[in-house]
């Protein structure tokens, strides 16, 4: 029986596809532990497919099931669960309901039993009156009356494709009606767990958060992440601001109630710890820089002014805390893109989000970066600001416009950004380089080194 907490912070564990493009049969178990699985193995034999029928479960878009060659599909998750989903072809062309995709989907619960069935359904494109999608996603032209083809790309899309595809920058009226939504027990498992393919064009944006088309269209995507962290501070800020409001508030009172003091050298200790905190709050662009120290060392003990300072101590600490996650992501963020831009630095404030100066503080437009210095920046940008706990990272060769060197760094900082954010990635890529010393992380597809 279907249950809600049963999902809570599941994660996939395995993967499995059989007869993919009617020949391939891939087993791929994550790697739960280490959090990063990589993916290798010769053109051809599906590593790009995998990704995407990951992300279109994920995506509730089942049109890239029906259009992908396959006989079986499996997800494997954390909690005992298994998802398969199958091809359906009907014996008889004549007994095929019209607006079937073809497949089929089963729901097991971590007993073994069949929980449920699911045929995905498809829209009824004769019924539907022409859409607009241009006004949305303004790098779609149409080409035929229910055809629309990606004007960088190429890809041809259905209107059922569309949706599918660009539904998340479509708006809800538009969508209505045309999905089938899966049974509760399927829901569930889908919208556990936030995952989110990256391919090589992410820089790319096309339109505004509303939706709207850009005036801009090749607007690019850093810039956007700039503007976006600045908004990301001017939040903490204003949680940081609420919180001593409210300290501060009933400061007074505390003092006279008096607690707990802590001793005269060991006030001075903490002190000197929250100074440093606020210096390293500084130094990431969060808090202003002050002239002047806060307090003189303290070189005397009274029981008053110790009384105070330890309710002063308390509150500092607890202000400070509410940065403190914040302050450690873009510690990273800077360190990460300052030893990939050498002589060039990332600078991060209120003001901007972040930029890029040279050594002698020359601001470098951001969009004059190269494309490898963009796709870094912008890539660990997503992955310590934009991803809920527990997501899903495909990564289709990142290796792109890296640099050996860049190549080599790639996995372990993969891993000190999966340390303080907590998410899963899965990788496929042809750069032994990338991979160096990870072997433990690797799944071949194939004969990765025939003889």
């Amino acid at each position: 029986m279907y249950n809600d907490e049963s999902q809570n912070d599941i994660r996939l564990v395995e993967f499995a596809v059989k007869r993919l493009f009617g020949e391939f049969d891939h087993l791929i178990p994550l790697s739960v532990d280490d959090r990063v699985t990589a993916l290798i193995g010769p053109n051809g034999l599906g590593k790009t497919a995998c990704l995407k029928l990951i992300f279109a479960f994920f995506r509730n878009q089942w049109s890239t099931f029906a259009t992908t060659e396959f006989e079986e599909v499996g997800f494997a998750f954390s909690n005992g669960w298994r998802v398969n989903v199958t091809k359906n072809v009907p014996e008889d062309a004549s007994t095929a309901v019209s607006d079937a995709l073809g497949i089929n989907v089963s729901i097991i619960d971590g007993e073994g039993e069949r929980i449920e069935s699911w045929t995905p359904r498809s829209l009824d494109e004769s019924a539907v009156r022409p859409l607009r999608f241009d006004h949305y996603l303004p790098f779609l032209t149409r080409t035929a009356a229910r055809q629309w083809t990606h004007d960088t790309s190429g890809i041809t899309y259905s209107v059922q494709e569309v949706i599918d595809v660009f539904g998340q920058h479509l708006p809800e009226a538009m969508l209505s009606g045309f999905k089938y939504s899966p049974p509760k027990s399927l829901a569930g498992i889908i919208g556990a767990v936030d995952c989110h393919l990256i391919e090589t064009q992410r820089l790319l944006v096309f339109q505004n958060e509303d939706g709207r088309r850009s005036s801009s269209s090749g607007s690019l995507a850093i810039s956007r992440k700039a503007q976006l962290l600045k908004s990301i501070i001017a939040k903490e800020l204003g949680l940081y601001a609420s919180t001593s409001q409210s300290l501060d508030r009933s400061f007074p009172r505390r003092v006279l109630e008096g607690g707990a003091i802590i001793p005269s050298h060991d006030l001075t200790a903490q002190l000197s710890e929250l100074d440093s905190l606020r210096q390293r709050l500084t130094k990431v662009g969060i808090l202003d820089e002050e002239e002047e120290a806060a307090l003189p060392e303290i070189s005397f003990s009274d029981s008053a002014i110790a009384s105070v300072l330890s309710v002063y101590v308390d509150d500092t600490r607890h202000k400070l805390k509410v940065l403190d996650a914040l302050q450690s992501k873009i510690h990273l963020f800077i360190n990460l893109i300052n030893e990939r831009f050498y002589p060039k630095y990332v600078e991060v404030g209120k003001s901007n989000g972040f930029s890029v100066k040279r050594s002698d503080k020359i601001v470098v437009p951001l969009e004059k970066l190269s494309s490898g210095e963009q796709h870094q920046l912008v890539l660990f940008f997503e992955l310590l600001f934009e991803l809920k706990d527990n997501a899903l990272i495909l990564l289709d060769e990142p290796e792109l416009s890296l640099h050996v060197g860049w190549q080599r760094q790639f996995v372990a900082d993969l891993k000190k950004i999966i340390e303080l954010n907590c998410f899963d990635v899965v990788l496929a890529t042809h750069s032994p380089q990338l991979i160096g010393e990870w072997q433990e992380i690797v799944v071949e597809l194939g004969d990765v080194d025939p003889q």
